[in-house]
């Protein structure tokens, strides 16, 4: 069961996606639900007719296998845990497979090869949704724009507890320059008061 700031930031993506076709992110403070809201996001999308394919990208660091278990616990053996860029590309040709899940790394190896080049030809013209966790990380910049580059009528999403702001920026680009404006935040100032993540008292 989603608690009311989950469904607000999944409804607020998906009309989005549906109605106003633009990108866009979502801030959740760390201990809020924040993987359980876009993967939850990912499976509502995969079961709309107009969306040809979703794809939700992990960082290959983050996919041990506590988080396998934590994704295979909202949807069994949903996980492309092989380090085999042929096995995405495998499922990127089967026209059965309309969300995968796989590493960020993964996809942007797909995407720089050539002889790969007709699979991704396919999904030109096609309505394909990437949601990003933990999109925060400085690195998804310039892998995002080969994605980006191979998938121009793409939509993306990404959900981040730590979005990177003017203020924060390492490497000339903010969450705000990569994903579009914030769809929906659940800070840690509201997850506090809800008791739904550990209060902390800060002191000089």
């Amino acid at each position: 069961v989603m608690r009311p700031y989950q469904i607000y930031a999944v409804k607020a993506a998906k009309k989005r996606v549906l109605e106003v076709n633009q990108n866009g992110y979502v801030f959740a403070c760390t201990g809020s639900g924040k993987t359980l809201t876009s993967f939850k996001l990912a499976q509502i999308l995969r079961d709309e007719p107009m969306v040809d394919l979703v794809v939700f990208l992990i960082d290959r660091k983050d996919l041990d296998d506590q988080t396998i278990d934590e994704y295979n616990s909202f949807e069994k053996d949903c996980v492309d845990r092989t380090n085999s860029t042929a096995v995405l590309i495998n499922m990127l040709k089967s026209s059965e497979k309309k969300m995968i899940v796989t590493t960020i790394q993964k996809m942007a190896n797909a995407v720089k090869n050539p002889k790969y080049a007709a699979v991704m030809d396919a999904y030109k013209d096609k309505k394909v949704v990437f949601i990003i966790d933990e999109a925060h990380r400085d690195v998804f910049g310039e892998m995002l724009r080969t994605i980006k580059e191979t998938f121009p009528n793409a939509m993306f999403f990404g959900f981040t507890g730590t979005p990177i702001h003017d203020e924060n920026q390492k490497k000339m680009s903010t969450t705000s320059d990569v994903f579009g404006n914030e769809l929906h935040r659940y800070s840690i100032a509201d997850g506090i008061r809800d008791k739904n993540v550990l209060g902390f008292d800060p002191y000089m």
